[in-house]
C-alpha cells in the first residue's frame, strides 16, 4: 500500500494492484559505450563469455588489513607492483580497471532501445556490481603472482576497538611513499595514520586542522549501527533500477553513509593544485578516492570496497528480513568484466550472491557496533493505534514505557500529554515544494499501519540541492530540538550524504529519493502504535538551500 501526502490529505493506493513494467539489463556492449571523461574500454568486438563457477579454486579468506603480517604485506605489494607495471592498454592494468569503474559509475554504457544508461550507484546494483568487480580484480592479482590463494585485505574502518594497531585508521603499509605501489599521493593528509576515519565526514577546509578524534569512536558506532540496521533489501541495497528506467536516484543506507563519506575523507582536497601527468591537466578536487571517476586508481579503493562487501555478507548472515532482492530484473541483469586471461566475461547478479560459489569468505573480526542493543529488536505484539487524543489523555504513572536498555538513550518524551502536544504542534507539509536551509525542519506525517503488522517506509521525494557541493542531513523522530550532535539518541533514524563528483554534472531535472525505515525505530523508542510521526531534518556542517516535493508513506506486508 502507498500513501501520498498532498496538502495534508492522505490518499492510499494498493501497490499490489499496480503492474510494474521492467526488464533486466543485458550485458553492456563496449561499442555502445560513450564517456565524456574518456573512461570507455578499448574497442573489443568479441562476444562476452558467460561466467562459470570454478569449484576447484581454494577458498580464500579475506582478512583485516591492519592485522596482516609482514610476509603477506610483501606479497600484496608484489601483486600490485606487477599490476601497475602492465601497460594501460592491457585490460588487467590498474589504469584500465579504474576506467571501467568510471564508465559504469558515469552512465557511459548505453543500450539500443533504452533512454537511460546503466548506473551502478544509487540503486540496487551497488553491492552486486562491486562484488563482481572485486572478484575479477582479485583473480588478476592472484594470477600476476601465480598464487591462487591470494585474497584482498579489507580496510576495517568500522572497527572502533582500541589497540596498538587500529582498524579505523588507514593501514600503515598503504601510507609508505618509498617504492610502494600501494601508496597514492592524492590522499588527504587528515586521512593518514594515526588519524581515525570519520564515517560521517563531509568536508574540511584544505590545509586546515584535521577533525578532532575525541568521541569519534562513539559517533562512528552510532553511524554503523543505524545504517546496518536496515531491515529490508530496499533499505540496504537501494531502490530497484530496471532496464530503460532512470537510475542513480535512491541508494541504500550504507552506500550513502559511510561508503561515500570514506571516499571523500580519503581524497585530497588540494589535488587540483597538481597536474595529472597523463592528461597534463590539473587533478580534480578530492582526487583520487573522493572522485568516483578516478577512485579505483588508488589501491586503497579495493580494500575500502572489500570492507563494504564484508558488511553485506554480515548483513545477510543476520537472517530474518535481511535477504537480497528476489526480483528477476535484479537477478538476471548482467555486467561485463575482463578476467585474468584478458577474456571478456559476462556475469549476472544471481551469480555473485553466494560467496561459497565465488570461493572466498571473510574473517569477520570485531563488530562492536552490533553488541547492544540487538540489530533487530523483536516485534511488539499488535495493538490498537495510539491517536493524538489518546496520548493527550495518558497519565504518565500508568502509560510511561519501561526503562530503555543500555546503549543509545531515548531522548523523546514518553506517551504523555507532552508527546501529544508535540504531535499536534508539528505542521503537515503543504502541497508542492518544501524548502529548508540552516534551521532544522520539523513536520508531522500520518502513518498507514500503526498496528505494527507490516513494515513502514517514509520516503522524501524529489530531493534537490546544489549537487556541486557536499551535503549531509540527519533525520530524527519525535525530537524537534535535535541538532547535528544528537546522534547518540535512539530517535536518530537516518542520514543522507551527498558527495559531489568531479566532472559529473547532474541534469537540471535531477533529484533524489531518500527512503527511511519507521517500524523498528518506532519500537526502539517505545512508540510503535502512534498514529502520526514527527520528523525533524537537520543539516550537518552546511546551510545550503535544500528542497523536496512531499513525502510518501509505504508498507511492506511481507515483513
Amino acid at each position: 500500500m502507498k500513501l501520498n501526502y498532498v496538502s495534508g490529505v492522505a490518499v492510499a493506493v494498493l501497490l499490489a494492484c499496480v503492474l510494474v513494467e521492467g526488464a533486466p539489463f543485458p550485458a553492456p556492449l563496449i561499442k555502445l559505450c560513450k564517456s565524456t571523461q574518456g573512461c570507455c574500454p578499448l574497442p573489443d568486438s568479441r562476444t562476452p563469455v558467460d561466467f562459470t563457477f570454478r569449484p576447484n579454486l581454494p577458498i580464500r579468506i579475506r582478512r583485516a588489513a591492519h592485522l596482516a603480517d609482514d610476509a603477506y604485506i610483501a606479497k600484496y605489494r608484489l601483486a600490485y607492483k606487477r599490476m601497475a607495471a602492465l601497460p594501460n592498454t592491457d585490460p588487467r592494468s590498474l589504469y584500465a580497471q579504474a576506467n571501467l569503474h568510471c564508465a559504469y559509475c558515469g552512465g557511459a554504457f548505453k543500450f539500443n532501445g533504452s533512454s537511460w544508461p546503466l548506473e551502478i550507484h544509487g540503486g540496487w546494483f551497488f553491492f552486486a556490481w562491486h562484488r563482481a568487480f572485486l572478484y575479477f580484480h582479485e583473480r588478476i592479482l592472484a594470477s600476476l603472482i601465480g598464487d591462487d590463494s591470494f585474497s584482498l585485505l579489507f580496510w576495517n574502518w568500522d572497527n572502533q576497538s582500541p589497540g596498538a594497531v587500529q582498524g579505523n585508521v588507514m593501514p600503515s603499509f598503504f601510507d609508505d611513499p618509498i617504492d610502494n605501489p600501494l601508496y597514492n599521493a592524492n590522499r588527504d593528509q587528515c586521512a593518514r595514520p594515526p588519524n581515525v576515519v570519520d564515517l560521517g565526514y563531509i568536508s574540511q577546509t584544505p590545509g586546515g586542522p584535521c577533525p578532532d578524534s575525541l568521541g569519534l569512536d562513539t559517533y562512528n558506532n552510532d553511524i554503523m549501527r543505524l545504517q546496518m540496521a536496515a531491515e529490508t533489501a530496499r533499505l540496504f541495497h537501494g531502490a530497484p533500477v530496471r532496464y530503460n528506467t532512470r537510475g542513480g536516484r535512491s541508494p541504500g543506507n550504507v552506500e550513502r553513509t559511510p561508503h561515500g563519506n570514506v571516499h571523500i575523507f580519503t581524497g585530497d582536497p588540494s589535488a587540483n593544485t597538481r597536474v595529472n601527468p597523463l592528461t597534463l591537466k590539473p587533478y580534480a578536487v578530492r582526487d583520487d578516492m573522493g572522485n568516483l571517476n578516478r577512485a579505483a586508481v588508488d589501491p586503497l579503493f579495493y580494500s575500502h570496497h572489500a570492507n563494504l562487501d564484508r558488511l553485506w555478507a554480515f548483513w545477510i548472515a543476520q537472517g530474518g528480513m535481511h535477504s537480497d532482492y528476489n526480483d528477476p530484473d535484479y537477478l538476471n541483469s548482467k555486467f561485463i568484466f575482463y578476467d585474468e586471461n584478458k577474456t571478456l566475461i559476462s556475469i549476472s547478479v544471481s551469480q555473485v550472491l553466494n560467496l561459497a560459489n565465488l570461493r572466498y569468505d571473510y574473517d569477520q573480526g570485531d563488530n562492536l557496533w552490533t553488541i547492544e542493543p540487538p540489530l533487530d529488536p523483536p516485534l511488539a505484539p499488535a495493538a490498537a493505534p495510539v491517536t493524538i487524543a489518546s496520548i493527550m489523555s495518558f497519565e504518565s504513572r500508568d502509560e510511561s514505557p519501561p526503562p530503555p536498555p543500555s546503549g543509545p538513550r531515548i531522548c523523546s518524551p514518553p506517551n504523555s500529554p507532552r508527546l501529544g502536544r508535540m504531535i499536534k504542534n508539528a505542521k503537515l507539509l503543504k502541497k508542492g515544494w518544501t524548502v529548508f536551509s540552516g534551521e532544522p525542519l520539523t513536520f508531522r506525517a500520518r502513518r498507514i499501519d500503526p498496528s505494527g503488522n507490516s513494515f513502514e517506509y517514509l520516503t522524501i521525494n524529489d530531493l534537490v540541492l546544489d549537487w556541486t557541493k557536499p551535503a549531509q542531513i540527519h533525520a530524527f523522530l519525535f525530537l524537534p530540538s535535535a541538532t547535528e550532535y544528537s546522534t547518540g539518541c535512539h530517535e536518530f533514524f537516518g542520514t543522507f550524504s551527498h558527495i559531489p563528483q568531479a566532472d559529473h554534472h547532474r541534469p537540471s531535472d535531477f533529484s533524489m529519493q531518500w527512503t527511511l525505515g519507521l517500524t523498528s525505530k518506532l519500537q526502539d523508542i517505545r512508540k510503535p502504535y502512534v498514529s502520526h510521526v514527527v520528523v525533524t531534518l537537520v543539516q550537518v556542517e552546511s546551510n545550503q538551500q535544500i528542497k523536496f516535493k512531499g513525502i510518501t508513506m509505504e508498507i511492506d506486508r511481507k515483513w
